[in-house]
């Protein structure tokens, strides 16, 4: 298993292998043949019983009671060519999904990027630093690498100021990165969408003043 912090993220997804796959009960196939829209659908913040609804259970043994991360084997044709890929989900301590993993990244079109507000935004600002474009602008490579036909953009903020404000500001900080792929050369299709202050990724507990905006940064 991989070491989950409480926010639901990881330095080291660690996949099982997929023969180990316990959805399979007869046949020499593993894992299932998922309807795409529905995997494509899936987003932070959504609960266990959300993701069973779109994907159905769990294909692995990840224990029995508070687990927090859960796998799922995938089959598609490609080009006529029968192939599976791994998926990974993550949730926090509340057992709300928070991240998300492919193995490997970019199977039949999906790929999964968390890019950590430090690097793209200064506090309260929806302009990207100079770290944040090198980042971008990396994603935007793989992403034409990978020909990818459709990208969702999600952007987030800290707790502090009203929700309204909070949405406003996860909007322009999405359509910041949009516009900066397209810049970059990606083709595909690119939705932003803002999610304001739902969703944390950093709670920053204890922190005040100019120590409390140095962690939210």
């Amino acid at each position: 298993l991989s070491k989950v912090s409480d926010e639901g993220t990881t330095e080291n997804p660690v996949f099982p292998k997929i023969s180990e796959s316990e959805f399979n009960h007869d046949g020499s196939q593993f894992g299932s043949w998922p309807n795409w829209e529905n995997v494509r659908q899936i987003e932070k913040g959504m609960n266990k019983d959300q993701l069973y609804n779109l994907i159905g259970r769990l294909h692995f043994e990840e224990g029995l009671y508070g687990v927090r991360e859960w796998d799922y084997a995938f089959n598609y044709r490609e080009n006529g060519v029968h192939k599976i890929c791994q998926f990974k989900i993550l949730f926090d301590k509340n057992m709300n999904a928070q991240s998300f993993f492919w193995y490997p990244n970019g199977c039949n079109g999906n790929s999964s990027f968390t890019l950590t507000g430090d690097f793209l935004f200064d506090f309260d600002k929806a302009t990207l630093t100079t770290k944040g474009k090198e980042v971008v602008d990396n994603v935007a490579q793989q992403l034409k690498a990978s020909k990818a036909q459709q990208v969702k953009v999600a952007g987030y903020t800290d707790r502090l100021g009203s929700a309204a404000y909070n949405l406003d500001l996860s909007q322009r900080r999405s359509n910041t990165v949009k516009a900066r792929l397209v810049q970059q050369g990606v083709t595909a299709q690119i939705e932003a969408v803002g999610y304001g202050k739902a969703n944390q990724v950093k709670a920053c507990d204890g922190e005040t003043g100019q120590e409390l905006k140095d962690c939210l940064r």
